[in-house]
């Protein structure tokens, strides 16, 4: 819901009267409606802001709005200036909380084998999970587990032996990861070609995005298992991650910061789209500074840290971050349609937002994934360490998790513990997450290093301050120029020049906003344009690239109407003396 909806409209037509009564009946009938529909409309209202519960993400009828923390104006409950912000208590009442099991988990501490049995040290794990407040497990488990044979059933009942598990045992709602990209052996075997290559040309035993045939295999398992699950185990199995990347994230593989993949297929996909938006040959070498002398050898440019220190702004570039974050989300959005269709709800783990890292991992598709109606819900995480090994400020996880409260979707904050940050730290960061937005809390990569008690649980519903809104603070980062890096920038003293700015302008805003300070994040010029007039300030962060002349005028609109309000203009750091300011890239 966007800012300029913070007052509620009432709209209705009139009440009409075939029959023939006298003008004072007539007059009285139509008091008696409308009084009835104002009282009605009245009772829903506050009924809706305070009280009603609804359908969350993990599919839990549990949480009513006067414990779901709104501090996003895009949520569908709307925090407006002057509104009071809600508070919690530590309840089993409060926002929904999850906990996960991955794959690895179960089978090294719970000895979950391909028999499917299920330990009773796992069934005590979730009975624990449950009275201490967990509301959903999430299970992780990878397609090569599943379908360790070309011939013969999927091993449907490995995943059915943890429902059964969980639903008969407890109350928690169950969500699984499937790992799509660890195909089976056969796969390979079948299609050597399907398997991801970097920028070396090693292959990896990682399914790649772009080979047709063995990516339609994917979906079709997706859709048997999901399908499965749901029919067996409807209402309590509510939710599914596809997973395509090395890590269960919605992005790229990527091995050492380099970026996979340049297979042949990866490489002719990247051939055909750029045909398809530029049939000549010699407008691309005019445009990219080469000289290819046929479209078959036209080859995307290197993508690896330590290949290109400071901001790239060569439209070769540009073109091939374009294409991975298009065809990145096409594949993604595949997945969660498919999921849909099984009768689930479908959400992805997005990692943390602005850093130099955006560009290998493909960070920019979280754009399409995250407007997309495929996608349920989004749940945010963080382990708490930069990308050179410093720890992260809480107020930067502010900022991510009002990134993506801002498509409107449900959002979800995890805390990944393989750090083991303190509970204080915790406690700290879930605050700040709630605050922005997050609709519940989860952690992952806890077993073996926190015990689930009371402590721990208390630090996941910690008690949100409580004052009006008074002040609507945008800040505006442009995804698409994270991209520029390549990388870590290790010639620099800067290593991750992104992440150090926008962790610097959170905690800057951390200090000088009152308690009645929202701050929402706007990733594109043409969100932020749109919400302007209702706000009070604004933290412009200079972007370093437009793509296209329809970026280069909404910036040029932008800058107009953010100059005439409180505003703040802030460039970013390039670790170079080119002079760069802001590169328009040419429309391809």
């Amino acid at each position: 819901m966007h800012a300029a909806s913070f007052k509620k409209r009432l709209s209705g037509g009139g009440l009409s009267n075939k029959n023939k009564y006298n003008s004072c009946s007539s007059l009285y009938i139509t008091i008696f409606f409308m009084t009835t529909a104002l009282l009605i409309f009245w009772f829903w209202e506050n009924q809706h802001d305070s009280s009603v519960s609804r359908l969350h993400p993990f599919g839990r009828h549990l949480i009513s709005g006067d414990t779901v923390f709104q501090w996003s104006y895009h949520h569908r409950h709307v925090v407006a200036r002057g509104a009071p912000r809600p508070t919690t208590t530590n309840s089993t009442a409060g926002p929904e909380r999850f906990a996960s099991l991955f794959h690895s988990e179960l089978v090294q501490r719970f000895g979950f084998t391909k028999r499917g049995n299920v330990a009773p040290d796992l069934i005590a794990t979730l009975k624990n999970m449950e009275s201490l407040g967990i509301t959903t497990v999430m299970f992780s488990s990878p397609w090569d587990w599943l379908q360790p044979a070309e011939k013969g059933a999927t091993r449907f009942q490995l995943l059915d032996a943890l429902a059964n598990a969980t639903c008969k045992n407890t109350k928690l709602k169950v969500a699984f990861i499937l790992d799509m990209v660890r195909a089976p052996e056969w796969v390979f075997n079948k299609w050597p070609d399907a398997k991801a290559v970097d920028s070396h040309m090693k292959s990896y035993k990682l399914l790649s995005w772009f080979h047709p045939s063995s990516n339609k295999l994917a979906i079709a398992i997706l859709v048997e298992i999901v399908t499965l699950l749901a029919n067996k185990h409807p209402g309590c199995v509510t939710a599914v991650q596809p997973v395509y990347s090395n890590e269960y994230e919605a992005r790229y593989s990527q091995e050492n910061d380099c970026f996979q993949d340049y297979s042949q297929n990866a490489i002719l996909s990247f051939q055909q789209w750029l045909q398809a938006r530029s049939p000549d040959l010699d407008d691309l070498n005019g445009r990219w500074g080469t000289n290819f002398t046929s479209w078959e050898t036209v080859t995307p440019p290197l993508l690896e840290a330590g290949s290109f220190m400071g901001a790239d702004i060569t439209p070769r570039y540009w073109d091939f971050i374009s294409f991975r974050e298009l065809h990145g989300a096409q594949v993604l959005n595949r997945a969660c349609a498919a999921v849909q269709a099984a009768g689930v709800r479908c959400f992805h783990h997005v990692p943390e937002l602005f850093t130099v890292l955006d560009a290998v991992y493909g960070t920019t598709l979280f754009k399409q994934i995250a407007a997309s109606s495929n996608t349920d819900f989004i749940i945010i995480n963080s382990n708490f360490k930069t990308s050179y090994g410093d720890a992260t400020s809480p107020t930067k996880t502010q900022l991510n998790v009002a990134a993506a409260a801002a498509y409107g979707k449900q959002v979800y904050f995890e805390a990944s513990l393989e750090h083991s940050p303190s509970l204080e730290s915790l406690q700290s960061v879930v605050t700040l997450a709630l605050m922005a937005g997050a609709e519940g809390v989860g952690i992952s990569n806890w077993l073996g290093k926190y015990d689930l008690n009371p402590e721990l649980l208390a630090a996941l519903q910690p008690v949100v301050p409580s004052c009006p809104v008074t002040e609507l603070v945008g800040v505006f980062i442009h995804l698409d120029s994270c991209s520029a890096f390549h990388g870590l920038q290790w010639a620099y003293p800067r290593k991750d020049p992104v992440h150090d700015l926008v962790q610097s302008i959170s905690e800057k805003l951390a200090a000088s906003n009152s308690c009645g300070g929202a701050i929402s994040v706007y990733l594109e010029l043409s969100a932020l344009v749109a919400e302007l007039p209702s706000l009070d300030r604004v933290v412009f962060i200079e972007p370093v690239v437009l793509l296209g002349d329809a970026q280069l005028e909404l910036y040029a609109q932008a800058k107009e109407a953010v100059r005439g309000m409180q505003h703040q203009f802030v460039q970013l750091p390039l670790n170079q003396t080119r002079g760069i300011r802001v590169a328009v890239i040419p429309d391809l």
